[in-house]
């Protein structure tokens, strides 16, 4: 998982499982077995991808619920050690965006084995069936999985889609990519049989509302919002941005995308930063803060935010429509939690598009701060410039722009704050990456 967005990747899609969040709503024939239609599904969808040789198909295999979670688990234990997903769980709740104390681990088994129904196993690079689909739901699920073998001849999919540490927004943004074609190409498949084309149907709203509805079951339907909503990013807005690039561009240029992948959920979010006059994120970076904190202060985790996720953060304040608005202004960022005994600490650099907007989102994240820690409620300290702090009891808070840069600090020794508030703007901003 990388702990960012955070990484926000709930592991479902940092493995690379949740191929199929259930059956498409047009399904193919049950007149023939799964297995014979392996062969002629897998030559039709690699026409349309472009790979016109692509070798033989995957074989299929059928495996029960126990099946599954054991795969789970022992791919976690191979991607993610356990220390890694405490980390991310710690990420997290700093945010706010689970509850303390979320058995995190052991919710992404539990869901995996309630919604991992189809997947393409990248390693052993086999497709993946469940024993308790329907022929007809096998079938469905089958064109989805072929394309990630397709995708897998083209690029090693294990690592295209392995989180490295530190770079969840980028993670996230890939597992976009890689799950929105296969539905796409999965949709087309499925039209042209029927003598139509998905570039002749402007809006998908129906379907992304399909996909969004079966995700469902005992597990999903008690999780956090914010871990449903990241579950479903990767097809819901992987739809619209691999639509919106098929309405647009050759199929040379989506194949392009997986040589020169996003970088960000932003690209994913407003495909003409990606394909066109590409707009990458600025890098951040922050210094190190061990010879400022007390040396009992441990760092947890570091990572990158993002668009998507740091709408997920504001959303909690300013509502959905608001939040996403702010945050479409996200130009880059940068966080680290620490912990000692006592508590955990959020120290948080993020860059803006436009000075009004940095600014909005300083007033936006001072009232978030009041309202996540009731304590500090109209308790702010007007420093010089655009600064408000807070202090409760030994925690110190402070939310700061400077041009276009914003520092938020939550839970910090207040003896440190000013010392890493100094230390943090010293760092100067990149220059922005080049558009190309």
């Amino acid at each position: 998982m990388s702990a960012a967005a955070p990484r926000l990747i709930a592991v479902a899609v940092l493995l690379g499982l949740a191929g199929s969040p259930a059956p498409s709503p047009a399904q193919p024939s049950a007149a023939l077995p799964v297995q014979a239609l392996v062969g002629p599904f897998f030559s039709e969808l690699a026409v349309l991808r472009g790979l016109p040789a692509p070798g033989p198909p995957p074989a299929v295999v059928i495996r029960s619920r126990a099946e599954t979670r054991r795969y789970v688990e022992q791919e976690l234990n191979r991607k993610y050690p356990a220390a890694r997903v405490e980390a991310e769980r710690k990420a997290l709740v700093a945010w706010g965006l689970i509850p303390t104390g979320f058995d995190l681990r052991g919710f992404l088994v539990d869901l995996l084995e309630e919604q991992a129904a189809a997947y393409y196993d990248p390693v052993g690079k086999v497709m993946v069936l469940a024993d308790w689909l329907t022929a007809e739901q096998q079938q469905a699920a089958l064109l989805h999985e072929l394309v990630h073998a397709l995708q897998d001849r083209d690029v090693v999919l294990d690592q295209f889609l392995t989180a490295a540490p530190g770079k969840g927004d980028q993670a996230l943004a890939r597992q976009a990519l890689v799950e929105g074609e296969a539905i796409v190409l999965s949709l087309e498949l499925l039209l042209k049989a029927q003598g139509l084309d998905l570039r002749q149907i402007p809006d998908l709203s129906t379907v992304r509302q399909l996909v969004a509805a079966q995700s469902v079951g005992p597990v999903i339907d008690k999780a956090p919002k914010f871990l449903k909503d990241l579950l479903l990013f990767p097809y819901v807005q992987g739809l619209i941005f691999f639509h919106q690039l098929r309405l647009a561009h050759p199929q040379s240029v989506v194949s392009q995308l997986y040589r020169d992948p996003p970088r960000s959920t932003s690209q994913i979010l407003h495909p003409v930063k990606l394909v066109g006059r590409r707009e990458d994120p600025l890098p951040v970076s922050l210094p190190d803060l061990r010879p400022i904190l007390p040396p009992a202060w441990r760092r947890v985790i570091e990572d990158e935010l993002g668009e998507w996720a740091l709408g997920a953060v504001l959303e909690r304040h300013l509502g959905e429509q608001e939040a996403r608005r702010l945050a479409s202004g996200w130009r880059g960022d940068r966080y680290q939690v620490w912990e000692d005994s006592g508590g955990q600490a959020l120290v948080y650099r993020v860059s803006w598009e436009k000075a009004e907007t940095a600014e909005a989102f300083a007033q936006a994240y001072g009232g978030l701060l009041e309202k996540r820690h009731p304590a500090l409620a109209g308790k702010a300290v007007k420093g010089a410039g655009v600064l408000w702090s807070w202090q409760d009891g030994p925690q110190g808070f402070l939310v700061e722009r400077q041009g276009l840069d914003v520092l938020v600090f939550e839970g910090v020794p207040a003896s440190a704050v000013e010392p890493l508030r100094q230390a943090l703007w010293r760092v100067s901003p990149l220059a922005p990456t080049p558009v190309r």
